[in-house]
């Protein structure tokens, strides 16, 4: 199973390495490849969202990706949304934030509703 992992600022990290903590091959009995891009807005600038433009090709053709909090810019002339961008890339309505169960894998802690994701802002963001 390729996973696309959606790199973001300091913030977003260390859910993100959470997140990716509860799909070890060794818990949910899947080889799993990760793919990263780094979706910071320091790298979002430097590539001229060059980044989020390999990252939504990587989505359309893995079909599975978790993404990290990132920052978006306030100004106009600034990079923008990589959420937006993402949607607009993948050709997508939404960004969902409800989680599936994976086919074959029993959850470890025997919760069998849906996963729910929480967002997270810092400061006024």
């Amino acid at each position: 199973m390729n996973v696309v992992l959606l790199e973001g600022d300091e913030t977003g990290q260390e859910l993100l390495h959470d997140a990716v903590r509860v799909l070890a091959p060794d818990l949910v009995g899947l080889r799993t490849t990760f793919v990263r891009f780094d979706l910071s807005l320091a790298n979002r600038r430097r590539t001229k969202n060059a980044v989020v433009r390999q990252a939504a090709d990587a989505l359309r053709e893995h079909r599975y990706g978790i993404k990290a909090a990132t920052i978006t810019p306030e100004g106009s002339d600034d990079v923008g949304s990589p959420n937006a961008l993402l949607r607009e890339w993948i050709d997508a309505t939404l960004i969902l934030r409800t989680g599936r169960r994976i086919p074959g894998v029993r959850p470890v802690s025997g919760v069998i509703a849906p996963i729910a994701v929480v967002r997270m802002a810092v400061g006024d963001a």
